[in-house]
């Protein structure tokens, strides 16, 4: 198992991101992490990681520089990188556990889970349940973390633990049984499942209802409680994703469309404008999929699918038989995401055609 750096004292959480949305780290008058945030929430990752870098050489805190670092090289897919600099922050933090930590060790285990060390992102998980007893989402996610590596006793000890933290959650319940679905145990994930069916009506929430309609097939009905959570107020990506995918599963392409669209005209959602154009694609409606996808692109606020937006872009563009343009993106996107074998295999044919 691989070392996690955690120790007893570090902390974790959730820090928010930059309000103020900049494109590189020019001068100003905020602090060159600051603006290393703001490149990073613009997925100017390049940019982010020279602000940081001038950071640590100028003497600003460097628990939060490496922080940002980390969170460049996610957005880069580098992960050993993003590690290697969640640990240097964790070695940069105070004795005494605070939530700046606690977000860096959530972080790190994304990194261990996308990497497939999953032991070490289980070890991320136990630092912060030995600090935080009661941190639901973390047991969960150890539970899950389990799931792959076969270990079904402890996955299910720990998402029982967490329902007994929360024990009328019901959201939590189907959280389980999706990821009990999802790793071929229906037997033990129809039991969870059988929980949220058998509550009373009143205690479950029109969405989670939805849900549970979801996931047994009753599709038309899973329409019904969404539309009804919608009308009542609750109109988040979550509810609107899972509706597109109920009237899609019915063959109602048009009307997903119509809900995803109309979402995108209120809210300005990248990541509903990426469901809208894969769904597209999925129809060969290269057209309107690539429409989409650059109408994402163009929302810089909370966009973080950027990358997968201009990866779908390229793939758009090439199944359109428009190769130059399609190399020019890929040129693009490379310089700013890294390339891979796969990638330059790719460019070298596009740059042929």
């Amino acid at each position: 198992m691989k070392k996690t750096g955690i120790k007893i004292g570090t902390k974790i959480g959730t820090a928010l991101l930059g309000a103020l949305l900049l494109a590189g780290c020019g001068k100003g008058e905020k602090s060159l992490t600051e603006q290393g945030m703001d490149a990073v929430a613009q997925q100017e990752y390049r940019s982010a990681l020279d602000c940081f870098s001038r950071a640590i050489r100028a003497g600003e805190d460097k628990e939060e520089s490496y922080r940002g670092m980390g969170l460049a090289y996610m957005g880069q897919q580098r992960y050993d990188r993003a590690l290697g600099s969640f640990l240097k922050a964790l070695r940069e933090a105070g004795v005494s556990p605070g939530e700046l930590e606690f977000d860096i060790n959530y972080y790190m285990a994304i990194c261990y889970y996308k990497t497939g060390e999953y032991d070490a992102a289980i070890s991320c998980y136990d630092a912060i349940t030995e600090l935080r007893k009661k941190e639901t989402r973390a047991w969960y996610l150890k539970g899950s973390m389990k799931l792959y590596l076969g270990d079904l006793e402890g996955a299910l000890k720990d998402f029982d633990y967490a329902l007994t933290i929360k024990k009328n959650d019901y959201s939590l319940y189907l959280d389980i049984y999706d990821s009990l679905h999802s790793h071929g145990y229906e037997a033990e994930a129809e039991q969870y499942l059988a929980v949220v069916r058998d509550a009373g009506s009143k205690e479950i929430s029109d969405y989670d209802k939805g849900r549970l309609c979801f996931y047994t097939g009753a599709y038309a009905q899973a329409c019904n409680y969404l539309e009804r959570a919608r009308n009542e107020g609750r109109a988040d990506v979550e509810l609107i994703t899972l509706l597109g995918e109920c009237y899609r599963e019915q063959g109602q392409f048009d009307y997903a469309a119509v809900v995803y669209n109309a979402y995108v005209d209120e809210h300005n959602d990248a990541e509903i404008c990426n469901r809208l154009g894969m769904m597209l694609a999925g129809q060969k409606d290269y057209e309107q999929a690539l429409e989409a996808f650059r109408r994402g692109k163009e929302i810089r606020e909370n966009n973080t699918c950027m990358q997968e937006l201009r990866y779908n872009e390229i793939v758009c563009c090439e199944y359109l038989q428009r190769y130059e343009e399609a190399a020019e993106l890929l040129q693009e996107y490379t310089e700013t995401y890294g390339s891979t074998a796969l990638l330059d295999k790719e460019q070298a044919f596009l740059l042929s055609r």
